[in-house]
């Protein structure tokens, strides 16, 4: 059997894959970087936009339970598969505290079937929560504030297990 064998690439391959007259430039100038700052900023406020329409989404759904409507087990399972997608989406955009609210809300809804009065109000905690991290618009791990939110978040969701 022949043994395999990585071969490096051609030299002028590599010379037409990087090269400032005919391939790629790899210096970013001023125009090239505004123009990447602008395609983050966009994409940034459409991170903002559709976390607030989930957040919405899950605000008017508890009020559906709270009025009868909707089910724990359906209302447990939007909560879940929603503060998956939160914390998936936090953390590449730049808001880990969010996505570090996210992951508690997440832990906690997990395999949960029922919730009782002080458990829904756990809940909705960790939503009006992240609806503050998007208002305020707190970016990476937040401050002392965030950090003690979130202390309080966790201690609760431990408690009330």
């Amino acid at each position: 059997m022949a043994k395999s064998k990585l071969l490096p690439p051609a030299e002028d391959l590599t010379q037409r894959a990087v090269n400032s007259t005919t391939g790629m430039d790899l210096r970013l100038s001023p125009g090239v970087l505004r123009r990447l700052e602008e395609v983050v900023n966009k994409s940034r406020e459409r991170f903002v936009v559709d976390l607030a329409a989930r957040l919405r989404k899950l605000r008017a759904s508890a009020q559906a339970r709270t009025d009868g409507q909707m089910s724990d087990v359906d209302l447990l399972k939007l909560v879940f598969e929603e503060s998956l997608q939160i914390k998936g989406m936090g953390g590449t955009i730049g808001y880990q505290v969010l996505s570090l609210i996210a992951t508690t809300l997440n832990d906690f809804v997990t395999e949960r079937q029922t919730l009782g009065r002080i458990q829904f109000e756990i809940l909705q905690l960790h939503i009006d929560a992240m609806y503050v991290v998007i208002a305020d618009r707190i970016t990476d791990n937040g401050g002392i504030l965030e950090d003690q939110v979130l202390s309080g978040l966790r201690t609760a969701v431990r408690k009330f297990s």
